[in-house]
């Protein structure tokens, strides 16, 4: 991997590049989404690796300008609704798709975050299953992962799973859930549908802006 002078990191590919400095095409989502509700699980030890992800140094999310743009207006409408928006990522640097990747080459050594997270399958069925991407778009900043909440109970909605649970539950359509799971995904993916989001049929929670801003570039600085 070269480093060109303008901070760029080149790759085997001709049409995708990485930058490892903050490009002013990426903004805060607090900025932009006054009052949205910001869970970076990524930044704790909460997650699925039970580790602090390498890259985010900061409980805070990030998008390419464009994508939260397009938020801002989703949450609007779930306001109208005495609801809100709920992020539990959004940028995501590279090091931490890479370090998604590390981890899973590593022995099992915690079987409660297993049976929380991934209870049916080896950390790399998560890959060759592809509930992890090997290259994200939530590196071009273009993707989130979200719910949302009820502001009079400021309780998430019932979506059937928690964020980041691999397993057949978390399909958008899956035949495991109940009516009003499947009745609060589709306002999700309705809400988000309205403002050129399109779901990953995998994960209820996940979303990507179509047409992307950055579909070329990956980035790599971190989240602080």
């Amino acid at each position: 991997m070269k480093e060109s002078a303008s901070g760029f990191h080149l790759v085997n590919c001709p049409f995708i590049t990485f930058m490892n400095k903050m490009h002013p095409g990426i903004v805060s989502l607090e900025e932009v989404c006054p009052g949205i509700i910001i869970q970076v699980d990524y930044s704790t030890i909460q997650n699925f690796t039970g580790e602090i992800v390498p890259g985010y140094k900061a409980t805070k999310a990030l998008m390419a300008k464009s994508s939260a743009e397009a938020l801002a207006r989703v949450q609007i409408k779930a306001l109208s609704q005495e609801l809100s928006l709920k992020i539990f990522d959004a940028y995501r640097p590279v090091k931490a798709v890479s370090f998604f990747q590390e981890w899973a080459k590593r022995p099992e050594t915690n079987p409660e975050i297993r049976a929380r997270y991934y209870p049916t399958f080896s950390r790399m069925d998560l890959f060759e299953k592809e509930f992890i991407a090997k290259q994200s778009s939530h590196s071009r900043g273009s993707a989130v992962d979200l719910t949302l909440v009820n502001l009079k109970t400021g309780k998430e909605l019932d979506m059937g799973s928690i964020f980041d649970f691999f397993h057949e539950t978390s399909h958008t359509d899956s035949p495991l859930i109940t009516e009003e799971q499947r009745k609060n995904r589709t306002l999700l993916k309705t809400l988000m549908g309205g403002e050129g989001f399109r779901n990953f049929f995998q994960e209820w929670w996940h979303f990507s802006l179509r047409p992307e801003p950055f579909p070329n570039q990956s980035f790599d600085f971190d989240i602080e």
